[in-house]
């Protein structure tokens, strides 16, 4: 189960993991409604956290590296311990967003377009 946080209003990723026999929940507060984003953490918080948590192109929308970190504590927060977290942005350089990730979880991959870490804790 992978929660896709900021998954936006469109079923693309959930299509894609579907075909893959992964289910994924969006919670997005800015796309999605609030009884949507209820059910997800609920649903979520009830088998004891996501297996993988997708942060794609959402920490670039936000401007401030505190409103960045809440992200990533709630992300870390949901997922389960040694949950891979995968994070992309589309603006910018993924170097400049490594030292907010490598606070939260424990990096194990950099690539030009996506982090991958892990919850160690």
């Amino acid at each position: 189960m992978n929660l896709d946080v900021g998954g936006g209003h469109h079923e693309d990723a959930t299509l894609y993991l579907a075909e893959r026999k992964v289910t994924n929940v969006v919670y997005d507060p800015d796309n999605r409604s609030a009884k949507h984003n209820a059910k997800a953490i609920s649903f979520v918080l009830g088998i004891g956290g996501s297996h993988s948590v997708t942060l794609s192109d959402v920490l670039n929308l936000y401007p401030s590296w505190k409103d960045r970190d809440a992200i990533l504590y709630y992300s870390k927060f949901l997922a389960r311990k040694g949950a891979p977290i995968y994070i992309s942005v589309y603006e910018g350089n993924i170097d400049q967003y490594t030292d907010a990730v490598s606070k939260r979880f424990r990096i194990i991959n950099i690539s030009s377009d996506i982090i991958t870490a892990i919850k160690a804790d």
